[in-house]
């Protein structure tokens, strides 16, 4: 398959001595924000595909679209000036005057952007979808060629990235005597092309690993069908013949709070007892959450069962530039 090589493999699996003492189960991180695209994250995995093939079709821009504080678009934007190509970003949401966090560095890679503000009638998905095809469409007419990448960069191309993290993440276990204990792996979703393709490596690489996948918006049975039909998707490209099902699926949703990137009070405390126990940044929209639902989880003896728990750090440190006064608040509490 075309791949064009935009991160920095593999990122470390770092043990987390502190953190381990303090959820009663040996923790280690795998450090997929240390990838060396951008701000670093998971999305230079799936763009690794996305572009290889874009860069094979003669593509001269790439479009894309998230929130407004979006890493899967700040790193696409990233990728693009890499291989050459003009980025456009279609950001859902009403921008301040002050530009923070992800949103400053678009501008710092002179990206093209377009607020979409959708209407309430309307699905947002369903918006910023016409609004990218309208862009393509200026693109083609001024004689470029436009590559257009969904969502997250959630589809089976991209996520084939993943069944790659996941051999990786197996052999990096070998000489830790952990590649056939019982653990747990937990990883935050969002648009669930992660997950999934973290499900599909472990389907076909025989892993004993449990999946968790903390959610940090939207509907749990949409997610579930989307990560189990995306899985399968990926393993059919990638020459396998196995289906995921929904049973195959592990979703917690108990700590995404009031909605997608609002900040609750067990991700404040997680961040800051990630950061005070280990020096590790966490973000408060996606990394936060899943660190909130995996201490939990040690708190309330849950993890007993496991030899070990691998965190998989997805990114998002320049959230943190822009929720600076949100999280500081709950500290001086």
């Amino acid at each position: 398959m075309p791949r064009v090589i935009l991160g920095t493999w593999p990122t470390p699996l770092q043990p987390a001595e502190q953190l381990s003492r303090q959820l009663g189960c040996p923790l280690y991180i795998k450090r997929e924000d240390m990838t060396g695209l951008g701000g670093g994250g998971n999305k230079a995995r799936k763009l690794e595909f996305q572009l290889g093939k874009a860069v094979q079709d003669g593509a001269t821009h790439v479009i894309t679209t998230g929130a407004i504080q979006s890493n899967h678009a700040h790193l696409t934007a990233a990728a693009a000036r890499r291989l050459g190509l003009q980025p456009h970003l279609v950001l859902s949401g009403t921008p301040s005057e002050e530009q923070h966090g992800n949103l400053y560095l678009d501008h710092l890679m002179h990206a093209g952007v377009t607020f979409a503000t959708p209407p309430a009638d309307r699905p947002p998905l369903e918006v910023v979808n016409k609004i990218m095809d309208q862009v393509a469409g200026t693109i083609r007419a001024e004689g470029g060629i436009p590559c257009i990448i969904p969502e997250g960069g959630t589809d089976a191309l991209g996520t084939v990235g993943y069944i790659l993290a996941m051999e990786e993440l197996i052999q990096q276990l070998k000489p830790l005597g952990l590649e056939r204990k019982r653990l747990l792996l937990v990883v935050a979703t969002g648009t669930c092309g992660t997950q999934a393709g973290l499900v599909a490596g472990a389907s076909v690489l025989s892993s004993s690993l449990d999946i968790m996948g903390v959610s940090v918006s939207g509907k749990t049975p949409i997610k579930l069908e989307k990560t189990a039909r995306v899985a399968t998707e990926t393993l059919l490209l990638a020459g396998y013949d196995h289906v995921v099902s929904q049973e195959d699926i592990w979703i917690e949703d108990r700590f995404i709070g009031e909605r997608y990137g609002a900040i609750t009070e067990e991700c404040r405390q997680a961040i800051y007892t990630a950061a005070t126990a280990e020096g590790l940044f966490l973000d408060p929209v996606y990394t936060g959450k899943a660190m909130a639902a995996l201490l939990h989880m040690g708190q309330s003896g849950q993890l007993t069962s496991y030899d070990a728990v691998v965190f998989v750090h997805t990114g998002g440190l320049p959230l943190l530039f822009h929720y600076d006064s949100v999280i500081t608040e709950f500290h001086t509490k």
